[in-house]
């Protein structure tokens, strides 16, 4: 991310800024297009299709619960005074799942086809509603009321987003262009099945900034604005252009001390 919001990426920003003047018609449409009320709702397709997996998940980890036959409240092992809960068996297994799913979406970001941090997304959205429903199948108070946060939509948005926006931007994650593009486009699209009113109006909303931007930088009675904003480019520009490239130059060193090494060989 320090390279995506970086000093030496600013000149690309202000780039892309100074675009929405040739685009703003354009801009202007399609922030209309996504504050359109029918467009983006739940009940239409693909968004539609989010309820019906909740179902599912729901159907099978229920089915799951009853079937083992499970005691909670029996007594597994003893370590002298103290017993072991049946229960604590259910909170291991839902820590587990949980791991396996961390786990996914950290090799997906290794890897490099992009659809991976998709289906390990997925993975972990089945994982966080199904152990909701297998630790607050016991009997216990505590853990029932985590089965009802679990399968509460907007908790699981936020763990979600979360653990997604955690894991791409921690350790070198936090310096990649890659981590920081893959994570923002997978956390637009888990926010668009899960909220696709809300966050189509957010982003249409963005959208009608630029546009709005795009017809100031053209209005002559913002003519000091805009030639400030050209200026701005300008020394960009020139920073950008005198400032030696890092990688350029440990290359170039890099390069030396092999020459040198040849030489003396």
């Amino acid at each position: 991310m320090a390279d995506v919001f970086g000093v030496r990426s600013l000149i690309y920003w202000w780039a892309v800024l100074t675009a929405t003047v040739f685009v703003k018609d354009w801009l202007r449409q399609l922030a209309v297009l996504l504050k359109s009320p029918d467009m983006f709702t739940p009940s239409k397709i693909p968004f539609s299709t989010l309820p019906g997996l909740n179902g599912v998940i729901d159907n099978v980890a229920t089915y799951v619960s009853t079937a083992i036959k499970f005691n909670p409240n029996q007594v597994l092992a003893t370590i002298g005074p103290i017993g072991i809960p049946g229960w604590s068996l259910a909170i291991i297994a839902g820590l587990v799942l949980l791991l396996f799913g961390v786990r996914t979406y950290i090799h997906a970001l290794r890897s490099e086809p992009w659809y991976d941090d998709f289906f390990a997304l997925f993975i972990l959205y089945v994982i966080i509603r199904f152990e909701g429903h297998i630790i607050g199948s016991t009997s216990l108070p505590l853990l029932a009321n985590f089965k009802e946060l679990a399968v509460n939509q907007a908790l699981s948005f936020f763990i979600i987003i979360g653990l997604l926006l955690g894991l791409s931007f921690s350790g070198s994650g936090f310096r990649s262009r890659r981590a920081f593009w893959r994570a923002s486009t997978a956390a637009l699209l888990v926010a668009m099945f899960i909220y696709p009113r809300e966050t189509a109006n957010i982003v249409g909303w963005a959208v009608d900034l630029l546009a709005q931007l795009g017809d100031a930088l053209i209005l002559p009675a913002n003519l000091p604005f805009a030639v400030l904003w050209g200026a701005i480019g300008m020394f960009l520009a020139l920073q950008r252009l005198t400032q030696e490239s890092p990688s350029g130059s440990g290359g170039g060193h890099g390069g030396g001390k092999a020459h040198e090494g040849k030489a003396e060989g």
